[in-house]
């Protein structure tokens, strides 16, 4: 998913034209908080059981270039995300399964996954948080303007 901020690029144009080097600082420092604001704001609210916290920790953000990504960096995380359909587990490298069904250990030659249900916690940070990131932009652009 990609985010895009609707503004008034004439207003951006006169910024880069009066003042590159502030603008551009301008610019990496909205980006940079836009991340940070995706970033928390999917750590904070997501519908999954959380267990360990590796999910939340594994929400990371980078910016390069003007440009900020959000992404997950443990496959896990993505499974929960995106979510699986039901599938087989079959052993690999042992003949039977062991897993735990009410207290009690069972051992299976297979187990019938039922599937994890997708809970795009990312795209509704990015979706909640789209207004908060645009006016703060417009309102720093605004400000740029204005001092010079």
């Amino acid at each position: 998913m990609n985010l895009k901020l609707n503004c008034d690029f004439d207003k951006l144009v006169k910024a880069f034209e009066a003042a590159p080097d502030q603008t551009r600082e301008m610019v990496r420092r909205q980006v940079k908080m836009a991340v940070r604001d995706i970033q928390e704001e999917a750590r904070d609210n997501h519908r999954f059981i959380t267990r360990s916290g590796l999910t939340e920790k594994s929400i990371m953000s980078l910016v390069k270039d003007n440009q900020g990504t959000v992404m997950l960096t443990n496959s896990i995380a993505v499974y929960q995300h995106e979510g699986t359909k039901p599938h087989l587990i079959v052993p690999r490298f042992k003949k039977v399964l062991r897993f735990a069904v009410n207290k009690k250990f069972v051992f299976s030659r297979r187990v019938q996954h039922p599937g994890i249900k997708a809970d795009p916690f990312l795209y509704r940070a990015a979706d909640k948080m789209l207004p908060t990131i645009t006016s703060r932009f417009e309102a720093a652009l605004d400000n740029l303007l204005g001092g010079l």
